[in-house]
C-alpha cells in the first residue's frame, strides 16, 4: 500500500528521494525551489481540498478541475496524489500543480480513458450523464504501467510570464518519479495551451495535438492534446536543465541525507 503524500510543508522539508539518481534529483529540487522564490513564489504542499478551494476562488481565470483530482467523483486518495501550492509574499495562492498516480500493469491509457475509469470512481454513472472520452492516437495504447497524470496547472494572471511553467511541471514530474518510480508522465493540454508553447516550456518531449475529445462533468466538452514522456526522458530533461543553469553539486549531501 502506498504511503500518504504530504499535504503541508515546504518542498525541502519533504526531500526524501526513494527512486532515481540522488545527486541529480537533489540538485534539481533545491534549484527549482530557489528559482520559484526568485520569482516571488513560495512552494509548499497542499491537500486536494486546498486545490479545489483555490480553483473555486479563481473561477474568473481557471476552469473547473478535471475529475481526476476530485475525491468524490474521481476516487483519488491521499496515497495516489499530491498538490503543490505556490503563494506570493503576502500569502495569496498564485500557482498550483498536482499529480496523480495510476497503476495500469495490464491495461493502457486508451482503455482507461475511453472506459472513463481514469476520470471517475463510478464510470457507469458518468456514461449515464453522457460523459465520453474519444482517444485518436495509437500512442495511448503503449502508455501503461505506473503512469502519472500531471495537471491542475494554473498561474494567477499577474504571475504569468515569470517562467513558472518551466519549474512547477518539472517539480511535479520529478517528485512523482522519486516517490512512485513512474514509467510515464502524461498531461492533457488544451490545443490553445499547446499552441502557446506550454508543453515545450514544461519540458515534454512528445506532444500530439488534438487527439483527445473529452466530455466530462463538470468541465463540459474539451479538445485536448496528449503530452507525454518516459522516465529516462524525464531524467535527461532534468540533467539538461541543470547543465543550462550551471548548477553545482550542492544538493548531493542534502539529498543523500534525505534518502537515508
Amino acid at each position: 500500500m502506498q504511503e500518504p503524500l504530504p499535504t503541508s510543508g515546504r518542498l525541502p522539508a519533504h526531500l526524501k528521494i526513494k527512486h532515481g539518481p540522488v545527486g541529480l534529483l537533489g540538485r534539481f529540487f533545491l534549484w527549482a525551489d530557489s528559482a520559484a522564490r526568485d520569482r516571488g513564489v513560495t512552494l509548499s504542499f497542499g491537500s486536494l481540498q486546498d486545490l479545489f478551494e483555490a480553483n473555486r476562488a479563481n473561477s474568473d481565470s481557471w476552469r473547473p478541475l478535471v475529475p481526476v483530482f476530485d475525491e468524490a467523483l474521481g476516487g483519488v486518495t491521499p496515497e495516489t496524489a499530491f498538490v503543490l501550492i505556490g503563494r506570493s509574499h503576502d500569502g495569496e495562492v498564485v500557482a498550483t500543480q498536482a499529480a496523480r498516480l495510476y497503476d495500469w500493469p495490464e491495461t493502457s491509457l486508451k482503455d482507461e480513458a475511453m472506459s472513463l475509469r481514469m476520470f471517475y470512481a463510478d464510470p457507469d454513472a458518468a456514461f449515464a450523464r453522457e460523459d465520453r472520452c474519444e482517444v485518436n492516437t495509437p500512442t495511448a495504447e503503449k502508455i501503461a504501467g505506473r503512469v502519472v497524470f500531471s495537471g491542475a496547472i494554473w498561474y494567477r494572471r499577474d504571475f504569468r510570464g515569470k517562467d513558472l511553467g518551466t519549474i512547477l511541471p518539472r517539480i511535479s514530474r520529478a517528485y512523482a518519479f522519486t516517490r512512485w518510480h513512474s514509467d510515464f508522465t502524461i498531461g492533457l493540454l488544451g490545443n490553445g495551451v499547446i499552441a502557446g508553447g506550454l508543453a515545450e516550456r514544461a519540458g515534454y518531449t512528445k506532444v500530439e495535438q488534438g487527439c483527445i475529445k473529452l466530455m466530462a462533468s463538470p468541465l463540459g466538452e474539451l479538445h485536448c492534446g496528449l503530452a507525454w514522456m518516459q522516465s529516462d526522458e524525464l531524467l535527461a530533461d532534468l540533467a539538461a536543465i541543470m547543465a543550462r543553469a550551471n548548477v553545482p553539486d550542492i544538493g548531493l549531501r542534502v539529498a543523500e541525507e534525505a534518502k537515508n
